[in-house]
C-alpha cells in the first residue's frame, strides 16, 4: 500500500487568507469573531460570527465569475489556490487527467440559496443560476474548472464532519492505488439570515452579541453554545511515491481514519460513536494510545458535544488521556461547518511543522465533566509527532484521521 502524504495547503479563514496569518492567530490566541453587521442580522437573537473579511474578490474572480460562484465555492478557490501553489501542482510535470478533487462542503448551498429563494417566494422572481451556484458540489466544480483537473471530481456531505471524510476517502484512494494525487479539505459558509435564524431557534449558539472574540468558550462550565463560521481549509494530498518523483518537499503524513456513525440521534451525540472511530483510526494506523501527542478535538462549545467528546477521549485512552493536550480551534474561528476539519488538518501540520499546540482560547471556569488537559495557558511548544483530529457531526457521523510528521 502506499504511504499518503500531504504536499500542499491554503486556508481561508476568520484569521486570515494565508497560513502565516490564520497561524499567527491561532498561536497568539486571538479570535476571529466578530459582530454580524447588516439589516438582515440586526433582529437576530444572534449577531456574531466567525467572518472570513481579509481576501478582495477581484484579485480571484472576475464579475462573470461572481454572478456564478457562491461565498463558499469563493472560499474554496482562496484556499485551493495556495495549497495547488505551494504543492507544485501547475508548474511541475503533473498529468491533470489523474488529479482529483474532493471536498467537503454541506450548508453552503443552503446560504447560497437563500436569497435567490426569497426573491421568488415575494418578489416572484428567480433565476437560472440558483441550482448552479446553491449545489454543494460547487467548490469541488470551481477548483476542479479553475485548474483543470480531470480526475475524479465529487463532494463530500457529512454535516460537521464533512472535511475529515473527504481527506479520508482520498487517503484510501491513494493508498490503494486507484489515484495518485488530489485537492481536498473543506469549504462552508452558514451566514444567510434564514440559516442563523435557523441555528438560532434550534438553541445551538451561543448569544453573547456584546462581546464576541469571548463568546465561543469550549469546555469551559459557562459555554453557552457555538459560534458560526465560514472558511475553507484545503490540501494537496499524494501518495509518497508520486511527491518522490516530483522532487516536492513532504510536510506531513496521513497515517489513519476511522469512520463511524452514532445510530442515535439526530443532533445529539453518543459516546460509543466518537470512540469507536478513535479506535478505528488508530488500529488503522498502526500506532499505540502513547503514540498520539496531541488531539485536535471537535470542541464545538456546546454543552452535548464537550461533555460527550471528553468522555469519548476517557474511554478510548484510559488514563494517558490526562496526559495529552486536547485544543479546539473553534474557540479561535468558531464552527464553520463542513469546512472546520480542513482548518483543523491545517492546523495539526503547522503544529508538526513548529512544535507549537496552540491554545483553546475562552476558558475560564472549570467543568467538572470536562477535565482534560485544554492548554487554557497560552501556545504551549512540544514535541509532537502524531496528532488525531477529531470531527463529529449532527446525524451521528464521526470522522478521526491521525496526522504526523513524515519519517
Amino acid at each position: 500500500m502506499e504511504r499518503v502524504v500531504v504536499t500542499g495547503m491554503g486556508v481561508a479563514s476568520p484569521l486570515g487568507c494565508n497560513l502565516d496569518e490564520f497561524w499567527s492567530g491561532l498561536t497568539g490566541a486571538r479570535s476571529g469573531v466578530i459582530a454580524l453587521t447588516g439589516e438582515d442580522y440586526a433582529d437576530l437573537p444572534t449577531r456574531i460570527g466567525g467572518v472570513v473579511n481579509s481576501y478582495k474578490e477581484s484579485d480571484y474572480f472576475d464579475r462573470k465569475e461572481l454572478r456564478r460562484t457562491s461565498r463558499t465555492s469563493q472560499l474554496a478557490v482562496v484556499a485551493a489556490s495556495q495549497a495547488i501553489a505551494q504543492a507544485n501542482l501547475q508548474q511541475s510535470a503533473v498529468d491533470a487527467t489523474e488529479v482529483g478533487v474532493i471536498i467537503g462542503s454541506s450548508i453552503g448551498g443552503y446560504t447560497a440559496s437563500d436569497p435567490l429563494f426569497r426573491d421568488y417566494y415575494l418578489h416572484g422572481k428567480t433565476s437560472a443560476m440558483v441550482i448552479p451556484v446553491s449545489m454543494n458540489m460547487g467548490p469541488s466544480a470551481a477548483v476542479s474548472i479553475r485548474y483543470q483537473f480531470q480526475g475524479p471530481l465529487m463532494n463530500v456531505d457529512a454535516a460537521c464532519a464533512s472535511a475529515g471524510h473527504a481527506i479520508g476517502h482520498v487517503y484510501h484512494l491513494i493508498r490503494a492505488g486507484v489515484l495518485d494525487i488530489a485537492v481536498t479539505g473543506g469549504a462552508d459558509s452558514a451566514f444567510s439570515r434564514g440559516l442563523v435564524m435557523a441555528w438560532s431557534v434550534m438553541r445551538a449558539l451561543s448569544e453573547r452579541n456584546d462581546d464576541p472574540a469571548h463568546a465561543c468558550r469550549p469546555f469551559s462550565a459557562d459555554r453557552d453554545g457555538l459560534v458560526l463560521g465560514e472558511g475553507a481549509g484545503v490540501l494537496v494530498i499524494e501518495s509518497e511515491s508520486s511527491a518522490l518523483r516530483r522532487g516536492q518537499p513532504i510536510l506531513a503524513e496521513i497515517k489513519g481514519y476511522g469512520a463511524t456513525s452514532d445510530s442515535y440521534h439526530l443532533t445529539q451525540p453518543t459516546r460509543q460513536g466518537p470512540v469507536h472511530a478513535m479506535q478505528k483510526a488508530l488500529k488503522d494506523s498502526g500506532l499505540q494510545l502513547d503514540q498520539i501527542d496531541y488531539i485536535n478535538a471537535h470542541g464545538t462549545g456546546t454543552d452535548w458535544n464537550d461533555r460527550n467528546e471528553t468522555a469519548a477521549i476517557k474511554e478510548s485512552f484510559g488514563e494517558l488521556a490526562y496526559g495529552i493536550p486536547v485544543v479546539s480551534n473553534k474557540s479561535a474561528l468558531g464552527h464553520s461547518i463542513a469546512a472546520s476539519g480542513g482548518l483543523e488538518m491545517v492546523s495539526c501540520i503547522l503544529t508538526l511543522r513548529d512544535q507549537i499546540v496552540p491554545p483553546t482560547i475562552n476558558y475560564t471556569t472549570p467543568d467538572p465533566e470536562c477535565d482534560l488537559d485544554y492548554v487554557t495557558e497560552g501556545l504551549r511548544p512540544m514535541k509532537v509527532d502524531n496528532i488525531m483530529t477529531n470531527s463529529f457531526a449532527f446525524g451521528g457521523s464521526n470522522a478521526v484521521l491521525i496526522v504526523g510528521k513524515y519519517q
